[in-house]
């Protein structure tokens, strides 16, 4: 019934957008690319699903080396935001930008806060996607963000001033890289379910000149929250996401919806902030009916350190070693002998010869329990991943089992599949609802 609500809700509100300027009155509903996927400018037909698992690892190992790498900024007084190479992201947000309009595919982040782009032959960017977004070539083109402004002077983007043009300049970095140009402002439109398009007239961006780290891809969409973010300047009460089978080249219903009123159907929980990422606090985990005794002080945020990342860059979900060894020793005890254990390379990895949806069809719901009654249950699809053809292996590891630790937990898009996650800004709540995606493009 929430489910069929939901997507009602959506379709309807969605009826009603008004061409133009984009207000928070309205509702945008874009269709998000997975990065393996065939309408991805990265799509490889050669690869098998194996090696797209493998990358979408590789890409979750970067992300979360990068978090480690600066996890000491992850405080609540740091004035230092980093961004993240393209490589450590799942899904790519199309947009036009320009006058004419040019195609451009950004990378997704709800990790950072600056939407940034390669102007013309950006130093680093000679592989990104064509067609390419010259800057000197748009008549809506404005470099209208000067020094001694609150957007340059902000403290999270370093923000600087050109001796002559007196422009205010950006340079943001990541753990593996950096970009670096000016702020300026430009026309960006989207494209919504309905085919319509939803023009920004004014957005102001990061005209990027240098982005050592990130030359495949046309830029990064951060969706974190600051001043200079797509979120803040144009008052949004919130967004949301909806992603569908992460593995099926073919799938085509992934979503990212904008504006209007936030839909919060379902269960929700408390969110925080720390440094433009989305934190919640997971008090208990429970298989079946039985709750797994792990104290739940370990999941609190105390003294900058734990809570709960919500992430769309990371792959895999991790928990304090306490926790992880509890669950999986829990489903060991329950698959039993009954699927052959497959002994990973990887410390603390639980494994099984077999296939995900055929031979796990009985394994008990899994729920991470959030504060104030919130829950997401997690199927076997949620929790393994079909490593190779002849075993799968649990989605999720052990933050503490790094050369530097993570001083917090992360749910990744694993878990987070067949899910519509809101974020509602003014009462700072995050919902979770089980969803088929394909269902809000009917």
């Amino acid at each position: 019934m929430v489910e069929l609500f939901l997507v009602a809700l959506l379709l309807f509100q969605n009826c009603i957008i008004t061409l133009g300027s984009a207000s928070h009155h309205e509702r945008l509903v874009i269709k998000i690319i997975h990065y393996d996927s065939v309408n991805s400018p990265f799509y490889d037909p050669k690869l098998t699903l194996e090696d797209r698992v493998k990358r979408m690892n590789q890409r979750s190992e970067a992300r979360i080396s990068d978090l480690m790498n600066v996890s000491n900024n992850l405080k609540e007084d740091a004035v230092d935001v980093r961004i993240y190479p393209a490589y450590t992201s799942q899904f790519l947000v199309p947009l036009k930008i320009g006058t004419p309009p040019v195609p451009k595919i950004l990378t997704m982040d709800t990790g950072s806060v600056l939407l940034w782009v390669h102007c013309g032959y950006t130093i680093g960017g000679e592989a990104s996607p064509a067609p390419l977004y010259h800057n000197a070539h748009s008549s809506s083109y404005e470099e209208d963000v000067y020094c001694e402004t609150s957007i340059c002077d902000l403290m999270t983007l370093r923000g600087s001033c050109g001796r002559i043009s007196r422009r205010c300049e950006y340079f943001v970095k990541y753990a593996t890289g950096k970009s670096k140009g000016h702020l300026a402002s430009e026309v960006v439109s989207f494209k919504s379910i309905n085919e319509t398009e939803v023009t920004i007239k004014r957005l102001i961006f990061g005209c990027s000149i240098y982005s050592d780290g990130a030359n495949r891809v046309s830029g990064i969409l951060g969706f974190g929250q600051t001043a200079v973010s797509l979120i803040s300047q144009q008052n949004y009460a919130g967004f949301s996401y909806c992603i569908g089978d992460i593995t099926a080249v073919d799938y085509d219903s992934n979503a990212l919806i904008l504006g209007g009123k936030p839909i919060m159907e379902g269960a929700s929980t408390p969110m925080f902030m720390v440094i433009g990422k989305y934190f919640i606090t997971l008090e208990k985990i429970s298989v079946g009916d039985k709750f797994l005794d792990i104290d739940p002080s370990i999941f609190k945020r105390i003294d900058h350190q734990g809570g709960m990342l919500v992430d769309t860059g990371a792959t895999s979900s991790y928990l304090p070693k306490i926790a992880y060894k509890k669950l999986k020793e829990e489903i060991r005890s329950i698959i039993g002998t009954t699927l052959e254990e497959f002994i990973s390379e990887r410390p603390e990895e639980l494994c099984y010869y077999g296939v995900v949806t055929e031979d796990l069809e009985g394994l008990p719901t899994v729920a991470y329990h959030f504060v104030e009654n919130a829950k997401m249950e997690f199927t076997a699809e949620n929790l393994f991943k079909q490593d190779k053809a002849d075993h799968f292996c649990l989605s999720i590891q052990i933050s503490e089992n790094k050369k530097i630790p993570m001083p917090f937990s992360v749910l990744g898009v694993w878990a987070q599949q067949f899910f519509y996650i809101g974020f509602d800004f003014n009462t700072m709540r995050m919902s979770f609802t089980r969803i088929d995606c394909d269902r809000l493009f009917d």
